[in-house]
């Protein structure tokens, strides 16, 4: 009689997968091709080498007995490992994987990631890409149970996968939040000394930033303490802005009947990574909007990672790149993170003496150069960014 060695082989496992998956031994012998005596002649060998029943056969379904239910438990486990070391041969062998699997959170946007495809495609690889679609902590299941090989996600602030992680210290959050917004830009809005610049305009503890994206579009922020009810209020209050900020009325009157709120998050991490998981923007360094670098520091982020890890070879050395990664740029980082929190503190200041504090402090050559330090950084990897034409 064989023995077990010689009966769980990879292709009597996938079989017995079958036979689960189908219900039954003919649904299960038309999908593997096979006639349903031979299936279940390899079954019951399987079942005698073992000297345990898989299959309960008293209905007309084939339904998993305990015994079996464990044996495939461990099967799938099995047959993902042999899968991983063909494909690690194959790799070492050709230099590409023959099959990449990346799991993709649902807030991720499909347009630009289905352009990155086009693109990798376009240089006519040997790896086929494979894309799953998740949701929250499904993303990153995936990627632990070795369903992906890569998982992108988008769980900001409030992520799951840093607190799941361990990787959190603090999170504390400000007085101060925001109504945000962007609004049709219209010729002659802004003076055109001003057109390319970052605007920002006080009235007590309240603010109105300015930011010209392009010439259809401008930025909008609100900001002011959330126990400001009425100026926090998402569904504009239009005059009470107005007769704050009078001199850009014509702005504030293209704003839409609801905007969002959010109060600033400062958030801090032990790392920003564990094993082969990486954590960046918002979800392992939020900080206030009030130096206008926190999307820039997430950017520059990407970049720096994408171009330390171009040249890992092996799933092993990917940990160790991550951490190359962070000490490269966790400095700029929390220096951004630092100035932007203190620069906040202004906000509570009477209007004059902050006027003042303000003048004052960008006068000086070294507070100016702290200040604006993360805006003047040259990110790691950008001089292979072909220059805009």
């Amino acid at each position: 009689m064989p023995g077990a060695r010689e009966v769980l082989t990879p292709d009597a496992l996938a079989m017995l997968q079958t036979v689960a998956e189908r219900g039954s031994f003919a649904a299960a012998a038309r999908a593997l091709g096979v006639v349903p005596s031979a299936l279940t002649y390899r079954v019951r060998q399987i079942e005698d080498a073992l000297d345990v029943l898989l299959f309960d056969r008293s209905a007309r379904q084939a339904r998993l007995t305990e015994a079996g239910a464990e044996l495939l438990r461990d099967a799938g486990r099995l047959l993902a490992e042999i899968d991983a070391v063909a494909n690690r041969v194959r790799r070492i062998a050709t230099g590409w994987e023959p099959q990449l699997t990346i799991a993709i959170d649902s807030a991720i946007a499909r347009d630009p990631l289905y352009d990155l495809v086009g693109a990798f495609y376009a240089l006519n690889p040997p790896t086929r890409l494979k894309l799953r679609d998740e949701t929250l902590l499904g993303t990153i299941e995936a990627l632990t149970s070795g369903e992906a090989d890569l998982a992108i996600g988008a769980d900001g602030i409030w992520s799951k996968v840093r607190q799941a992680l361990g990787l959190e210290q603090v999170h504390e959050q400000s007085l101060e939040g925001a109504l945000r917004t962007m609004i049709p830009a219209r010729e002659g809005d802004i003076p055109a000394a001003d057109s390319s610049k970052y605007i920002e305009n006080w009235n007590g503890t309240r603010r109105l930033l300015i930011t010209p994206v392009n010439k259809n579009i401008t930025y909008l922020a609100l900001t002011c303490p959330h126990t400001d009810d009425k100026a926090r209020n998402t569904v504009v209050d239009k005059k009470l802005w107005s007769a704050d900020f009078p001199q850009w009325a014509h702005l504030i009157e293209r704003i839409g009947p609801e905007v969002s709120w959010g109060v600033y998050s400062v958030i801090k991490c032990r790392a920003w990574s564990s094993g082969r998981t990486v954590i960046l923007g918002d979800a392992a360094h939020a900080q206030p909007p009030n130096l206008g670098q926190g999307g820039g520091m997430a950017m520059q982020n990407g970049l720096a990672l994408a171009t330390v890890l171009q040249n890992v070879s092996t799933q092993q050395a990917i940990p160790d790149a991550l951490e190359q990664w962070e000490h490269n740029e966790r400095d700029i980082v929390e220096h951004c993170q630092k100035w932007s929190t203190l620069y906040g503190e202004v906000t509570f200041l009477p209007d004059d003496v902050r006027s003042m504090v303000i003048r004052n402090a960008m006068a000086n050559p070294w507070v100016a150069s702290q200040i604006f330090r993360a805006a003047n950084h040259t990110p790691t990897g950008s001089e292979r960014v072909p220059a805009a034409a």
